[in-house]
């Protein structure tokens, strides 16, 4: 209804004026139509989610007046007396319990993000999640939908929105083996002036987050969090700024080398190796060594709308370059990547890492046809829902092209990224 939205409207505005993002779930009954399948969830929790893209967006007088993304909770209880003027009381005990555990497709919570880099394809982010995990890595899965919510006692339509899987326990326990569940997960992003670059001053960049206080952190710890003490991940970083150090006993390195070759291709200026942003890492319970998981590549393929930091949509950065996207030369300070796929890295790593570049090259993921295929599939289901019926949300909203007006075209990103890093995958 619209008084949650304008809830959340009022959690921007107080968790903004302190610095922070809110992090209250506010109700909502959700009902999602899948072909002839309809689900009906309701008191699902729906919040702001997002950082450079939070903007005020709500007017209990005119409605929607901007566009936001969105996160949603299958498992909120709306009982924290700290966030609720009227708390939820439960009628026992069990349901609450019901509800803890409640989920929906195997999630306990989605993202729903529109199109903000107005990406003509609508499935750059898609593609690049898609070949992760066709190498055995692991990454979210991702479709396309139609958004619509209740907009002063009215529907409306949001237009298309991708609908994004959650990294969570969730996730993992539907890609891992038993004896890797159970280890510490970190969401890796920018905190108090500094990435995730594992350098050593970002051993002091280790915690829990808190929006109340607030506190945000570069290595922010989502699991296990009443009971780890960060060992692994402490061991991790002082290992790989120790340059006589094994990396295998800390990070599933053949895991690390195929990711790294994937993250090169896709071209995302905002990833860990370009920006030190945007990847959680796992320590597997059973070995305790670290694998990567990418989060927020809404930025791959040539998407340069509002950021091209290379100049070319991330087209002539060599697979072994030392440079990022932090506006230096040759600027690169994360020793993982320097010991092993920049240039003078480890030989035996960049071996594994240039066997995988040209593996992926010849790989359906980065050949044009097989893209183009998608994207029929996607224009053909949403074509027609695009624009967003809410008239002050009328400009939000990209047509279908492969001949894009805002980003680099996804064949001239092909071509000229092959062009770039055929010549340094000679014998």
């Amino acid at each position: 209804p619209d008084s949650e939205l304008a809830l959340i409207q009022s959690d921007y505005e107080k968790y903004s004026s302190m610095g922070s993002k809110s992090p209250i779930y506010r109700k909502c009954d959700l009902k999602v139509t899948i072909e002839d399948q309809v689900y009906e969830i309701d008191e699902v929790g729906i919040r702001m989610k997002g950082n450079t893209s939070r903007t005020a967006f709500y007017s209990s007088v005119t409605g929607m007046y901007d566009i936001i993304h969105y996160k949603l909770s299958f498992q909120e209880t709306f009982d924290d007396e700290d966030y609720y003027e009227i708390p939820k009381v439960w009628a026992d005990d069990a349901l609450r319990d019901e509800r803890k555990d409640r989920t929906f497709a195997g999630m306990a919570k989605l993202d729903l993000k529109w199109n903000k880099n107005f990406d003509q394809s609508h499935i750059r982010e898609y593609w690049a999640y898609e070949m992760i995990s066709s190498y055995g890595l692991l990454a979210p899965k991702l479709n396309l939908a139609e958004v619509l919510m209740n907009n002063l006692g009215v529907m409306e339509s949001l237009g298309v929105y991708t609908v994004i899987e959650n990294v969570d326990d969730y996730f993992l326990e539907k890609r891992l083996a038993e004896k890797h569940l159970g280890g510490d997960l970190y969401k890796v992003s920018w905190a108090n002036g500094y990435g995730g670059e594992m350098t050593t001053r970002t051993l002091d960049g280790i915690g829990i987050e808190d929006e109340d206080v607030p506190e945000f952190y570069t290595y922010d710890l989502k699991t296990n969090k009443k009971t780890s003490q960060n060992a692994q991940l402490i061991a991790m970083l002082e290992a790989v700024n120790d340059d006589e150090s094994d990396l295998n006993t800390v990070i599933n390195m053949d895991y690390f080398l195929f990711y790294e070759a994937a993250c090169y291709l896709i071209g995302n200026p905002d990833d860990m190796r370009n920006h030190y942003n945007n990847y959680y890492l796992y320590f597997l319970k059973d070995t305790g060594k670290a694998i990567f998981i990418p989060y927020d590549f809404d930025r791959v393929f040539g998407i340069t709308k509002d950021w091209d930091p290379s100049g070319d949509g991330m087209t002539s950065y060599d697979p072994f370059t030392k440079m990022t996207t932090m506006g230096g030369i040759n600027d690169q300070v994360n020793p993982l990547i320097l010991r092993t796929i920049a240039s003078g890295g480890d030989a035996g790593c960049r071996g594994i890492y240039q066997d995988a570049l040209s593996e992926m090259m010849d790989g359906k993921y980065f050949q044009i046809a097989e893209f183009s295929a998608v994207y029929e599939i996607a224009k053909a289901n949403y074509e027609t829902e695009l624009v967003p019926s809410v008239e002050e949300l009328s400009w939000a909203y990209a047509n279908f092209s492969l001949n894009d007006n805002f980003n680099r075209d996804i064949e001239d990103y092909f071509i000229e990224k092959t062009a770039t890093a055929e010549p340094y995958l000679e014998d």
